[in-house]
């Protein structure tokens, strides 16, 4: 009979026999790098409060906590039976991952920080898995508030990343999953200048007082899939000279609730950025759960001088009203696009509050008192204005993006006006002066340049 060698399996041990009282007031850091260093695997007892610093997590490192293991932004005073890493200070990091380049993992326990300087996990790493993990009161809870270290190659699984200065900063070629970033004081994801290739999947971005995610400085090939974004403070996501990023089957909803600049209060921001695909998902305005706060956001997408290009956005539903006048509640939504929509590689289809080729809409009513600023926003291709209940009531196109063509057919019974959107002007008219369209009229309205229409008026 053959004989069989017997492997020997990884070791492991726990951090109480190492010396870890976990009391949360001794230092059990010398009792974590013990066990980290004579152990591939390291356990860490449930219901204990473990005060540690710059615990060095190495290759083939796995720190496992024992325990219920919960979802949600708890503190350490309200987490359930589960292992507490307390930040010890000075330190720079509770767990340091920065010698791991052939993978380590952490998982199941709950690090709070208590001190905006330090940082949960380190950047830095190579093949980190952080599964069932939660981060709470840190500078940044995966990575710095710097952005200088960067995490290649992680899986990021069921976890939360709360109330710290930053959620995760700077990823590379990793997976982000079923992960919560909610209540950061700063951006709940940011990916700067290199931070390429990540995959985001059913994520919720939430109250942050930053961007909910904020892309910035020439990253590319990211993609978020299923995602929501809700009551971020800023805008939802900031594409600030982002190349290439796909957004599919996302929610954004409520972003934009300080209520500052255009560029924040907007589900989406551009600036700079190109090769970007937005396809399925949907916008919402709304109040805080309460109902209270302010109705938001005032934009759903937010363009700054700064031209974007080879923009695609199809199949994607927009849900709020986007005039003044017409909202009962006090205005929220002041209009779908803000600012200078891309001029080259552009392209929608399906958006329904967004013209495109393929829909007409009928039974349009002109703004019965006239002018440019609450004038009915026409939205098709085909608009049919059947309602004029005074002559000059004014209806107002689109943004003037070249290449793009509405008609306005007038059926109702008085002459209207006819107006551009913000600075637009038609047929080389003042800005802000409206053209007249006589009633039974038809007309073509061609975006010639950037911000100047064109009219072909029927016989």
């Amino acid at each position: 009979m053959t004989a069989f060698p017997v492997l020997a399996g990884p070791t492991s041990g726990s951090v109480t026999n190492y010396g870890a009282v976990g009391d949360g007031v001794t230092n059990d850091t010398a009792a974590f790098n013990l066990c980290l260093t004579n152990n591939t695997i390291c356990w860490v007892d449930p219901a204990k409060k473990y005060v540690a610093g710059d615990v060095q997590i190495k290759n083939g490192n796995r720190l496992i906590g024992l325990g219920v293991v919960q979802y949600g932004d708890q503190t350490a005073s309200t987490t359930l039976a589960r292992p507490v890493l307390i930040g010890a200070s000075p330190s720079t990091n509770v767990l340091n991952v920065s010698g791991v380049s052939l993978g380590a993992a952490v998982q199941g326990v709950f690090i709070d920080c208590q001190n905006a300087n330090v940082n949960g996990i380190s950047g830095g790493s190579f093949q980190l898995t952080i599964e069932d993990t939660t981060v709470v009161g840190c500078a940044a809870g995966l990575g710095d508030i710097t952005s200088s270290a960067y995490t290649g190659g992680a899986h990021i699984l069921n976890s939360t990343f709360g109330n710290n200065r930053r959620g995760i900063s700077n990823l590379v070629d990793s997976f982000v999953v079923n992960v919560d970033l909610a209540n950061n004081t700063g951006d709940g994801v940011y990916l700067g200048s290199g931070a390429n290739a990540n995959t985001i999947v059913n994520t919720r971005f939430e109250w942050n007082h930053g961007y909910g995610m904020q892309s910035f400085g020439g990253n590319s090939n990211n993609s978020i899939a299923n995602a929501l974004f809700d009551r971020n403070y800023g805008a939802g996501l900031r594409l600030d000279g982002t190349i290439g990023m796909s957004i599919s089957n996302s929610t954004f909803y409520r972003n934009g609730r300080n209520n500052v600049a255009a560029d924040q209060n907007a589900q989406i921001f551009l600036s700079g950025a190109r090769n970007i695909s937005i396809t399925g998902g949907q916008s919402l305005v709304g109040l805080d759960d309460g109902g209270t706060g302010t109705y938001t956001p005032a934009y759903v997408f937010s363009y700054d001088p700064n031209p974007s290009s080879n923009v695609t956005i199809s199949g994607f539903v927009t849900s709020g009203l986007f005039n003044a006048s017409t909202n009962p509640s006090g205005s929220f939504t002041t209009a779908i696009v803000q600012g200078n929509e891309p001029t080259a590689g552009y392209n929608v289809s399906g958006v329904n509050d967004l013209p495109d080729t393929t829909r007409a809409a009928t039974g349009i009513a002109a703004y019965a008192s006239g002018g440019q600023s609450n004038a009915t926003l026409l939205m098709a291709s085909l608009n049919v204005v059947s309602t004029a209940s005074s002559v000059n009531a004014s209806v107002k196109i689109v943004p003037c993006v070249p290449g793009r063509q509405q008609t306005v057919a007038n059926l109702a019974a008085n002459s209207i006006q006819v107006f551009g959107s913000a600075s637009d002007t038609i047929n080389g008219a003042a800005i802000g002066t409206g053209i007249a369209q006589a009633a039974g009229k038809i007309a073509t309205y061609f975006c010639t340049g950037a911000g100047n229409w064109s009219r072909l008026l029927s016989n």
